[in-house]
């Protein structure tokens, strides 16, 4: 969170990934038969995924307490945890932790422990709520520790962080900002509670509960914020700790933490939440209590005095009894929370942050950084199309996919058997690639490796041989040179449609006029056979978006064609060549959703060699996979790359 007058807030690294160098832990999972710890210090954990919850937290008997004396150790925990623990320790001392600078502050270019205060939004001082020093902690709050390894002048750093209940005992939240940069970290810790200076006779210190180390591996942050343009409504992240140095996990030392609590954008505006957070150059926990608004339609604001850099990550409680609450926001989201140290923001707590919270519980494999980059980026194709290019795609019988966006640029995305895609290869960045009119693949010169044929605007009708990660679009042929009855071609659709041998050379091709054409065996001395499959003028055919060849029906051999409607209906025409228009399959009604997607193709992208996979984009630049699609139904959903909020 940014709170410096004279800069805007610094974007966060473009690094895909965040190299921890903190030693792995294993999963703790206390049975319900486990030995307990002292009644003062814990609250068991029983909750599972989180689920929406708009009343307060149960209340508790108040803030829990270390013990006087020793503990008990935590069902589980190993004595090589305790050591990496205390390891932990000797680096943090408490001289280390009282210097570290927040990571804000690092990355704006900060070597002060507290940057000045911005000035006061205008126009809403009545709104501002007091803020008040909690000397005593506040035990399900703390600093969250990083240790940079870039050979910055000031290596410690740190944000703000909430404990999180969960099965586990072991999980924290914070602002995924406060982990997404381009250097690696290690010695990264949440100390729960941490109360800045000495403490006095018969008070507990300033880690009251000691250090918890991050696990290595364990971090679970958005796919959409790992990515070079990071999504702010996904500005969280998940966490899992490991056991402190005398052998307990997280909520057997603190008590129950915070109940992650889901927020509808018709719940924003929430009447009394608390916030709180450690400014940098104080390290003591930093409160105030107000009524939230909605901010932008997907924001939570609370405008709260003198949550300065360092604040990050601090949790919005609601049902807050002094030590726990409802956990309903983490400052972040909106400028990486806010410019001034008045008003304060959090990414809503949607369905989103949800799926980080069960993929930490069942420990399931954190989200990666996405080689198809974003939707803000498939929001620009105008083209899709199908076809075996790359060489391992061809030995493979794998198709790959191929994009022409908005500013002429040509892409290549290799399959990868797995119904996904590999990173792009570009095969071409030319204006003159918008003039494309239609495009579609085939095996129209004979091998292995798939052509392209291009309708330009101006009538001339191109065919591109051998199209592959090494010949990309030089090896043209012209087949028909400018002219007036290939201007009003709008429709190319190459597949394996009756044309006597076993090869995808057969074109369909749409005309502006609506008639329906069928050329058979079309190769690198042009088009030769025609078939009239629909007369011009008709009623239905200028209603077809998309048309697709594929292996939809059961019968093997000839293709099949797959449509998709103006009014959102999707059909599959069975063994287009032999039966027309005759053999309908009708997949979606009229008024479907598919109405709404705006680019759809098929191919063989896992499960086999059948054309039966379609790719289909949606608003927002959503890329679909639906594998092993019939003739009767679509196939399974897999989400590629998430539609992009702007």
């Amino acid at each position: 969170m940014k709170r410096i007058p004279w800069v805007r807030a610094a974007a966060v690294g473009v690094c895909a990934s965040i190299a921890l160098a903190v030693p792995a832990v294993a999963a703790h999972q206390t049975p319900p038969d486990a030995p307990d710890v002292p009644a003062a210090m814990t609250t068991p954990a029983t909750a599972g995924p989180a689920t929406p919850s708009n009343g307060p937290a149960t209340p508790s008997p108040g803030p829990a307490k270390p013990s006087p004396g020793p503990v008990k150790r935590s069902e589980g925990v190993t004595q090589e945890d305790i050591r990496k623990a205390q390891e932990l320790e000797r680096y943090w001392t408490p001289e280390r932790i009282r210097s570290a600078v927040p990571v804000d502050a690092v990355r704006a270019g900060e070597t002060a422990q507290a940057p000045l205060r911005a000035p006061h939004a205008a126009g809403r001082s009545a709104l501002f709520a007091p803020s008040h020093q909690v000397a005593s902690g506040v035990p399900t709050v703390g600093v969250f520790l990083i240790r940079s390894d870039d050979g910055s002048a000031t290596p410690n750093q740190f944000c703000s962080a909430g404990a999180v209940t969960s099965p586990t005992k072991s999980l924290v939240l914070t602002a995924a900002h406060c982990l997404k940069g381009s250097k690696p970290y290690r010695n990264v810790a949440f100390v729960p509670g941490y109360r800045g200076g000495a403490s006095q006779a018969g008070e507990p210190g300033e880690r009251p509960y000691g250090l918890f180390p991050m696990e290595l591996g364990k971090v679970w942050i958005d796919e959409r914020y790992l990515s070079a343009s990071p999504s702010d409504d996904v500005d969280f992240a998940v966490l899992r700790v490991g056991p402190n140095s005398q052998g307990q996990l997280l909520e057997d030392a603190i008590g129950r933490g915070n109940t992650l609590t889901t927020v509808p954008a018709a719940g924003l505006a929430r009447r009394e939440v608390t916030l709180t957070g450690y400014p940098g150059g104080q390290k003591t926990p930093l409160q105030c209590t107000n009524a939230t608004r909605a901010f932008q339609g997907r924001f939570m604001e609370i405008a709260c005095d003198g949550f300065r850099t360092g604040v990050s990550g601090g949790p919005f409680l609601e049902g807050f009894d002094g030590s726990r609450g409802n956990l309903v926001g983490a400052i972040g989201g909106y400028k990486t929370g806010g410019l001034q140290e008045n008003i304060s923001y959090s990414a809503q707590f949607d369905n989103d942050v949800l799926r980080l919270y069960n993929q930490a519980v069942a420990d399931a494999a954190p989200d990666t950084v996405n080689p198809l980059g974003n939707g803000g980026t498939w929001q620009h194709a105008t083209t899709f199309l199908t076809g075996r290019f790359h060489s391992d795609s061809v030995r493979n019988s794998t198709s790959d996919l191929i994009v022409r966006w908005s500013d002429g640029e040509v892409s290549l995305y290799p399959g990868n058997r797995a119904y996904g895609l590999g990173k792009d290869i570009r095969l071409v960045k030319d204006k003159v690639w918008k003039q494309a009119k239609a495009l579609t693949v085939g095996e129209f010169t004979g091998n292995s490796t798939d052509d392209l044929l291009v309708s330009w605007a101006d009538g001339k009708l191109t065919l591109y041989k051998d199209v592959n990660e090494t010949n990309k679009l030089n090896n043209p042929i012209q087949l028909k040179g400018p002219n007036g009855t290939w201007t009003h071609a709008v429709g190319l659709t190459a597949g394996r449609f009756g044309g006597g041998n076993a090869r995808r050379d057969d074109l369909v091709v749409r005309w502006s006029d609506a008639e329906m054409t069928l050329y058979s065996n079309v190769d690198g001395r042009g088009l030769h056979a025609e078939k009239q499959l629909a007369k011009p003028k008709n009623k239905t055919w200028s209603h077809a978006r998309d048309t697709v060849a594929g292996n939809f029906a059961t019968a093997t051999g000839d293709q099949d064609l797959f449509v998709r409607w103006s009014d959102g209906e999707v059909t599959v025409y069975e063994n287009l060549g032999a039966k027309g228009f005759k053999g309908e399959h009708r997949l979606r009604p009229a008024k479907s959703p598919w109405q709404y997607s705006t680019l759809v193709t098929a191919g063989a992208f896992g499960g086999g060699t059948r054309q039966d996979d379609l790719v289909a984009l949606w608003p927002g630049g959503k890329l679909v996979v639906y594998g092993d699609t019939t003739a009767k139904a679509l196939g399974r959903e897999r989400l590629l790359v998430p539609a992009w909020i702007s």
